[in-house]
């Protein structure tokens, strides 16, 4: 997390940011952005250094932030919205949700989003999404998701 914390600043100083993961099925990709109970991961340790930089940040009234959360996932190559709170599903063929280009980079127009004020609703919302996520079993890891997701705060 100590090669990543400086990019929480940056965020907040109205940079956009990436932080992600990649390698073969079984290296450690979701452990080290998740984590368990005991030794949270990467996404995880950034929402709370940012939520207590904010915190930090508006006591004084000089700044003020809007946060907001939004979580997809692509699965078979078709986009999922994770955060699906009516009745629709977040996979289904009537709600299939694309990728586009707008004069502020790239967004998916339907995708679920919400505003958020603390650290355990983003907390909360992500659990929502992990349990709305595709599982499928692979050759070298029988949990694994054969999805990638993406977390967009």
């Amino acid at each position: 997390f100590r090669e990543v914390s400086d990019l929480c600043t940056s965020i907040l100083d109205g940079y956009n940011v990436c932080i992600f993961a990649y390698g073969q099925t079984g290296s450690g990709k979701t452990h080290t952005m998740e984590g368990n109970k005991n030794d949270r991961g990467v996404n995880y340790r950034a929402l709370e250094k940012i939520f207590d930089d904010i915190s930090k940040n508006t006591q004084n009234g000089a700044w003020e932030y809007e946060i907001s959360v939004s979580l997809l996932e692509i699965y078979n190559e078709e986009i999922r919205d994770l955060l699906c709170l009516d009745d629709r599903k977040p996979y289904s063929k009537a709600n299939k949700l694309e990728i586009k280009k707008g004069e502020h980079g790239m967004y998916v127009p339907g995708l679920t989003v919400l505003p958020v004020t603390s650290h355990e609703e983003v907390t909360q919302l992500m659990k929502l999404g992990h349990k709305n996520r595709a599982v499928a079993c692979t050759d070298m890891n029988e949990h694994s998701s054969r999805s990638h997701s993406m977390l967009s705060t």
